[in-house]
């Protein structure tokens, strides 16, 4: 994951301004902000700034409390989120905060790109490293419809999407290794959808 990384001229504009306004788009950005909302109503919460990472375009900043950073290795998402974001361009495999830099971070819709443990505990140490609040991930479930039609696609032959699923206990065990405490699941179609978010919160000290 090496920074900065760029993809073609006018992906970030599109991803901004298509990928979740058009066909299922719209369903998905409603089901992933009740989601949001949903846990952050069961955590306990410090005042401060939050951290979005990655954070895309920013298209989910605004539920979270207070002021956010946006970070992300993409320089163009960043920019495709409007001049007044405080932006950051980094890999968040290691992010350039000191400790408990922040009240909270969200990241969301990264680690079903990561198929090694190893790599998500390296993001989920950085991402318990900075926080002194919540955390919220997100992840496919690979106990849902939408893997099963993944893998059936897969096995006849159609291309791979590069998204990966996992089971809840090795996401567990990845969060646990990362010092984390696993607090509540949210599933936003659960045994449907594979989208998944896991409220954790840092080890007391």
């Amino acid at each position: 994951m090496d920074t900065p990384y760029r993809r073609e001229p006018g992906y970030a504009e599109r991803y901004r301004d298509r990928r979740f306004s058009l066909a299922h788009g719209p369903r998905t950005d409603r089901r992933e902000r009740a989601a949001i909302r949903s846990l952050l109503q069961s955590a306990a919460i410090p005042p401060g700034i939050w951290l979005d990472a990655p954070s895309g375009a920013g298209r989910l900043s605004d539920e979270l409390p207070g002021s956010v950073v946006r970070l992300d290795r993409d320089p163009q998402m960043l920019l495709a989120a409007g001049p007044s974001a405080q932006r950051v361009c980094a890999t968040i495999s290691a992010l350039p905060f000191v400790n408990r830099s922040f009240a909270g971070v969200l990241c969301c819709r990264l680690l079903q790109h990561i198929a090694s443990a190893a790599e998500r505990r390296t993001i989920l140490c950085e991402l318990a490293r900075v926080s002194r609040g919540p955390i919220l991930i997100s992840f496919f479930d690979r106990c849902s419809l939408q893997h099963a039609r993944r893998v059936l696609r897969r096995a006849m032959g159609k291309t791979r999407s590069g998204r990966e699923a996992i089971q809840r206990r090795a996401l567990l065990a990845d969060v646990r290794a990362a010092g984390l405490q696993p607090v509540r699941f949210y599933a936003v179609s659960r045994f449907i959808a594979e989208q998944t978010f896991l409220l954790c919160s840092p080890q007391p000290n």
